[in-house]
């Protein structure tokens, strides 16, 4: 007898992700699923934006379990999915993880493990908690927009370094040097604006090099720009960098890492649930590592709206 949709789960694979990691290892990724006892439902997505509809496909026929087999882009796009249906509460719906991606930063404050074997013993565990979500809403050619993110946005130099890492990743590039050849490149790029940023009213005003808004602790393949966040505690932690040279930069790259950087005097941190970033010359935007152009931004956040599998014992403890 078929199980009913409800306990099946339906499972989206990225076979870009990791640079092509996932096409590569879909056959073991089933194959441990299927040893694991998993009933399941597979999709393959295709191109970018695709796995937005293909959970919301999902959940139209039903399935409310669903296992992402790819990395933080594959997951923002499952919660915009998620955010974007509406057949039922986004809360219905239980989000677990197979990491696949390249950085794979929301698992490390979750607690998932970056291999295939143990991160299965942990969806089948199902242990569950319902996190935090973040809405942005802003404009594209006079056309309001909205997306959503589960782990960290970031604006001015932040979003800079996501492109240029996106493209790195398109070239078929991996590993933790991406990340420093895109923070490098973006340096000698990027020029820091007057930005006005307001956080639950309180206003600031000045020259700002980045904006980090952090629901989960990292992004950046590891580095931990929001380590105070609590991931199901209703707020946001805002980072705030101010101008800072090269010298700077350097000074504080192995605390980016450890969260020590944000003790540096142009670092400023903060706790908010309404944002607003704007700057003269509109500033660069991007979710979960997704790019969102130059816009002005608002953000606001959903307490408690998205339901996770994650593993208790490694929940918010240091990798």
């Amino acid at each position: 007898m078929e199980e009913p949709l409800q306990k099946r789960w339906f499972v989206i694979l990225n076979p870009h992700a990791g640079s092509g990691r996932g096409k590569k290892d879909q056959a073991e990724i089933l194959k441990r699923l299927t040893k694991a006892d998993f009933i399941y439902e597979l999709v393959v997505s295709e191109f970018p934006k695709h796995i937005i509809q293909l959970t919301i496909d999902a959940i139209e026929k039903g399935f409310r379990n669903l296992i992402v087999a790819g990395g933080d882009g594959s997951l923002n796009e499952v919660v915009n999915g998620i955010f974007k249906q509406t057949v039922c509460p986004p809360e219905e719906i239980t989000v677990g993880m197979i990491p696949v991606g390249t950085g794979n930063d929301w698992i490390k404050t979750f607690g998932i493990p970056n291999y295939y074997k143990e991160a299965i013993k942990v969806l089948k565990q199902e242990k569950v908690m319902r996190q935090d979500v973040g809405r942005i809403t802003f404009a594209e050619d006079d056309v309001a927009k909205t997306c959503y993110f589960a782990n960290m946005a970031g604006f001015g130099f932040d979003a800079m370094v996501a492109e240029k890492t996106n493209r790195l990743k398109n070239k078929g590039r991996s590993g933790i040097t991406l990340y420093l050849q895109a923070l490098g490149s973006s340096f000698l790029n990027y020029q820091t604006a007057k930005t006005h940023v307001t956080i639950d009213g309180q206003e600031i005003d000045e020259l700002i090099f980045s904006v980090s808004i952090g629901i989960g602790k990292y992004n950046g393949g590891g580095m931990m720009q929001a380590p105070g966040a609590v991931p199901d505690n209703g707020l946001f932690q805002v980072t705030i960098i101010r101008k800072i040279g090269l010298f700077g930069i350097l000074r504080n790259l192995a605390g980016l890492y450890s969260g020590k950087y944000v003790n540096d005097y142009r670092v400023s941190t903060f706790q908010g649930r309404n944002i607003s970033i704007m700057s003269a010359y509109n500033i660069a935007g991007e979710a979960d590592g997704e790019t969102l152009g130059d816009n002005k931004f608002v953000i606001d956040i959903f307490s408690q709206k998205l339901s996770v599998i994650y593993n208790p014992e490694k929940y918010l403890k240091e990798n």
